[in-house]
């Protein structure tokens, strides 16, 4: 009995929020920007804890950044754009779907044609493309099934309910060119697709399981994912990391940076270096606009738990 009113709870919670996010791919762009707007003035109030943690984390990379611990005043308009560029991050996965393509044709510029045309070829072999929680997180991976002409493989973390999950592997992947695969046994997907001569895409800069290896990101100790530095070296595919960032006037910019891997030595000791230069990247790419990095509402310096 307990059974079958869990499956019938997960039936009835899935289907209504697939009809939110569906509701939501609707409406209007700039009503939900000024809802995402409003939420970075009510959302620290409403969430003093999370707002504090942002802060704090934020003060690290513009003091960083800038060679000077930030004013009061622009520390709290970080803090405004972190809350609202996280709403816009689920306002976008509500759209991409729907609108991604149409995005990316008319409203995407890329930094380096040049650089984006050589990564994205396919006679180059196998390719990680890794990302952070930046920026509009949901157009790097459609840009690259775009501008490749392959399907990306890219692991999603998992959904309690199973509903919204199946739904969100199908849509995520039909919407956005993508083939989407749970996060259980996603390593030996990955592992294969690479030996295959494909491309994978992945999000590396928030360690959720495990403890983490140190590396120094924006001036201090953090603990990063070992697992896309681990992959890019047991698989020798080349390793970029990917971001675009919003603009003003509902523009995009598209950035893409190399990511070197050394081929020989010590396995930990070539992992350790991948992983450095992967904070580099991070660091160099988030720092265009740390207000739209929203790993910053979680302790990323063991230093800084506020």
């Amino acid at each position: 009995m307990r059974a079958a009113a869990r499956t019938l709870r997960d039936q009835v919670l899935g289907r209504a929020a697939i009809a939110g996010l569906t509701l939501l791919s609707y409406l209007p762009e700039q009503l939900l920007l000024l809802v995402a707007r409003a939420w970075g003035v009510i959302g620290p109030k409403m969430q003093s804890a999370r707002a504090r943690q942002g802060a704090a984390n934020l003060a690290r990379v513009y003091a960083h950044r800038d060679g000077q611990m930030p004013s009061a005043n622009m520390l709290q308009r970080g803090v405004r754009g972190l809350f609202e560029h996280h709403l816009r991050f689920y306002i976008e996965s509500a759209r991409a779907p729907r609108h991604a393509r149409q995005i990316i044709a008319t409203r995407v510029t890329v930094e380096d044609e040049l650089a984006v045309a050589a990564a994205f070829t396919s006679t180059a072999g196998s390719a990680i493309f890794l990302a952070a929680h930046f920026g509009a997180i949901e157009l790097p991976g459609s840009i690259l099934a775009a501008r490749s002409g392959r399907t990306p493989v890219a692991p999603m973390e998992e959904i309690a309910n199973p509903v919204l999950q199946a739904w969100m592997l199908r849509v995520r992947g039909e919407g956005l060119g993508l083939r989407i695969i749970p996060a259980q046994g996603a390593a030996e997907v990955m592992s294969s697709e690479l030996a295959a001569g494909g491309i994978v895409g992945m999000v590396g800069d928030r360690n959720i399981v495990g403890a983490g290896v140190p590396v120094k990101l924006f001036g201090f100790a953090a603990r990063l994912p070992i697992g896309p530095a681990l992959l890019a070296v047991e698989s020798g595919a080349r390793l970029y990391v990917a971001a675009v960032i919003r603009e003003p006037r509902g523009k995009y910019t598209g950035y893409i940076r190399t990511v070197r891997v050394p081929r020989e030595g010590d396995r930990m000791a070539r992992t350790r270096v991948t992983l450095t230069g992967i904070a580099a990247a991070f660091e160099e790419l988030i720092a265009k606009a740390p207000e739209q990095w929203w790993t910053l509402f979680y302790p990323i310096w063991d230093d800084l738990r506020v």
